[in-house]
């Protein structure tokens, strides 16, 4: 029963320490909390506490630095009374570039220099401190330099000085028009601090004169032939040239490319190929080729005799070679002629026997005249003085 009695009688003190009070105010990144307040954890329903902004920071015109603890044991919602301190501009550098994202508390400003240009100073940045002021001193960049450039045998350069910036350039000259100059004229001072490259030379080039045989010069007539010094070749009519048509003296007293060669042209006769063609006919998807052939005919007038006729094939509407085949033309013409010349003698022959009475079967009837020879009646047989009688009559 007594143990029941001091738990309801604290129960009362316990709930309302927790739920009434409010613990340690909220730790905020512009402000801190007074001193006064620092060793306290515990603070009543209605209590206040004050705040001073952290150093780089600057109060805000307006604005409460207290919060107070409320009735659910909470702190209120501070405003933010406190904001970045400004150090100002950090100064530009000469011959360079300046990179930050603002002049706040904070902030680091980045120096770089430009081509051509070398930073002398320590340190290439600032940074914005608490008290508004920048760190280190504006970097500081200084022009590139470069030593004398080497002197040259035989010339000399302008302008002659003891130290060369950044930029600065010399130019070259040879001693006189006997030699020429083989390499750069002028040369400048790079960001690197050094030449952009190396001194010429003053040397003596004069090429050989350019003759090539059975050519002319179109340019290039009279020497002497120095550096750069340029000739143009014609072959004479009747040659072809071999080579390049204009050359150049170089460096090395040489012509480039090499003089060129005009050569005798040669002309050779156009070579005519004739192909005759034989006739192609096709069989059944083969293709037969076929050669002009002789055919023997039987004279149905003759006794028996035979003719020989050469008959040459053309090919259906085709040429061969581009046109016909004059030999193979000429040699059937006299082929033709010389049949018709033989068929003229055998039916003379004929006809002069039969005047004579005479009676010669046709080559294709011999067969059957011999066959019925038993049932025609024999030919008369006239004496000769009889029928020249007749005739006289």
């Amino acid at each position: 029963m007594g143990y029941y009695y001091w738990t309801f009688l604290l129960l009362p003190a316990f709930f309302g320490r927790s739920f009434g009070d409010c613990g340690v105010p909220p730790r905020l990144d512009y402000g801190v909390l007074d001193a006064a307040y620092l060793d306290q954890d515990n603070f009543a329903v209605g209590a206040s506490v004050n705040y001073t902004c952290r150093p780089g920071f600057i109060s805000v015109p307006g604005k409460s630095k207290v919060i107070t603890c409320l009735s659910d044991s909470s702190w209120s919602a501070p405003e933010v009374f406190c904001t970045r301190r400004s150090c100002g501009l950090p100064g530009d550098v000469e011959n360079g570039q300046t990179s930050f994202n603002d002049t706040l508390f904070g902030s680091r400003v980045i120096y770089t220099c430009d081509d051509g240009y070398v930073m002398i100073t320590k340190r290439n940045y600032r940074d914005c401190l608490a008290d508004g002021t920048w760190s280190n001193e504006v970097a500081v960049c200084q022009v590139v330099t470069c030593p004398p450039p080497n002197a040259i045998t035989d010339g000399s350069y302008n302008p002659d000085k003891e130290e060369y910036n950044y930029q600065d350039s010399v130019s070259y000259t040879c001693r006189n028009t006997t030699f020429s100059l083989i390499g750069d004229r002028s040369i400048s001072c790079t960001q690197y601090g050094n030449w952009s490259a190396n001194p010429p030379k003053c040397i003596v080039v004069e090429c050989s004169s350019p003759d090539v045989a059975n050519a002319q010069k179109l340019s290039g007539f009279v020497g002497p032939y120095t550096l750069n010094y340029a000739v143009r070749f014609q072959c004479l009519s009747g040659y072809t040239m071999t080579g390049e048509s204009s050359v150049k003296c170089n460096a090395s007293s040489q012509w480039d490319p090499p003089l060129p060669t005009c050569s005798k042209t040669v002309t050779q006769a156009p070579t005519t190929t004739t192909t005759t063609k034989a006739k192609e006919t096709e069989s059944g998807g083969t293709t037969v080729s076929q050669k002009p052939s002789t055919t023997k005919k039987k004279d149905e007038n003759n006794g028996g005799s035979t003719v020989s006729q050469n008959t040459t094939k053309k090919d259906n509407g085709e040429e061969n070679g581009g046109g016909n085949n004059s030999g193979a033309i000429v040699g059937g013409v006299i082929a033709g002629i010389i049949g018709i010349l033989i068929a003229a003698s055998i039916m003379y022959a004929c006809w002069f026997r039969r005047k004579k009475g005479e009676y010669i079967a046709p080559a294709g009837k011999k067969a059957d005249s011999d066959a019925s020879s038993s049932q025609q009646p024999p030919i008369a047989q006239y004496d000769m003085k009889q029928l020249e009688a007749q005739e006289t009559h």
